[in-house]
């Protein structure tokens, strides 16, 4: 895994825009990609978001990197790939699970959502909380390497998961996917409100957010057949890294109970903490090439002394 990081790290040095990418460290920003092809050092070809829906339609699914051709990620694109897309979509249109007990207190909105979603899932899918939680870096690890501990508790959880629900079946794979999706999900959103001075305003709050940020921004997927990208033809069986836009995103990621359970959730801590104010700037998550998601949201519910206070 530090060699794949090293490389990462080296071809970013060198100014290669995916490699920028692929490593995940937050002060990067994330770069603007002029060209709608362009082609990597590190072997794989980079589409841009306006070409996206041409690659998907194209594509086999969900890849890890792979930048000897072997396999080098703990957790690869095979190990949760469903078997039965048909049942996941199935699985998928179910009703949001239940959300219950917010916490009373609350300093970082991030490990409280993600404690939440993982409680939620846990329910509708007959797993345990903690390996949904151990589980949520599986879709950033397959473009980038993990901190050790993460990876070994990741690990772990996946183990635990596929005892418990099955080898790639489509609560396994909802699994995997669905928390880390709707935490973020739901710390975007609240990042919003709060920012915006909206906050509990949660009416139609997701849906404003899925408008602006793809859950998944960029993946990578390998061409089932030759695809021409504006003008370029990219060979069957290419590895290509996609960056996503709302409105051009994998199949897999239209999944409606992750976004039910988010505005489940984030109502749902609205409710029981209708006056949380930031506390300090949202910090972006590292190693988080695929999600992007936050690592940090600092809040506090204001003491009743001050809503009295200002109130009168």
């Amino acid at each position: 895994m530090q060699l794949v990081r090293g490389l990462q790290w080296v071809r970013a040095a060198a100014g290669d825009p995916l490699a920028v990418l692929l490593r995940g460290h937050p002060a990067d920003g994330w770069p603007v990609i002029a060209d709608p092809v362009s082609h990597s050092t590190t072997g794989t070809v980079l589409v841009g978001g306006a070409h996206a829906g041409t690659v998907f339609a194209a594509s086999t699914g969900l890849a890890d990197w792979r930048p000897t051709g072997s396999r080098v990620m703990a957790v690869a694109a095979e190990d949760i790939e469903p078997a039965d897309p048909a049942g996941v979509a199935a699985l998928a249109d179910t009703p949001a699970p239940a959300v219950t007990a917010v916490p009373g207190e609350l300093t970082d909105l991030v490990p409280a959502a993600e404690l939440l979603c993982a409680r939620a899932y846990a329910e509708l899918l007959g797993a345990e909380p903690d390996d949904l939680l151990g589980a949520t870096p599986v879709l950033d690890n397959l473009l980038c390497p993990q901190r050790a501990a993460a990876t070994e508790r990741m690990l772990a959880a996946v183990d635990a998961l596929r005892a418990a629900l099955g080898a790639r079946t489509p609560a396994f794979f909802l699994a995997v996917v669905a928390p880390r999706l709707t935490a973020d999900l739901v710390t975007r959103t609240a990042a919003a409100l709060l920012a915006d001075g909206r906050w509990p305003d949660t009416e139609g709050a997701v849906e404003r957010t899925r408008a602006a940020h793809p859950p998944v921004r960029l993946q990578l997927t390998t061409t089932g057949a030759e695809v021409t990208v504006a003008g370029e033809v990219i060979p069957g069986n290419s590895q290509v890294a996609v960056l996503t836009r709302p409105d051009a995103l994998p199949r897999w990621v239209e999944l409606p109970v992750v976004y039910a359970t988010a505005d489940a959730v984030l109502t749902a801590i609205a409710r029981r903490h209708p006056r949380l104010v930031s506390t300090g700037a949202p910090l972006d998550r590292p190693l988080a090439p695929a999600t992007g998601g936050l690592d940090r949201l600092p809040v506090a519910p204001l003491p009743t002394e001050f809503r009295e206070a200002v109130s009168a």
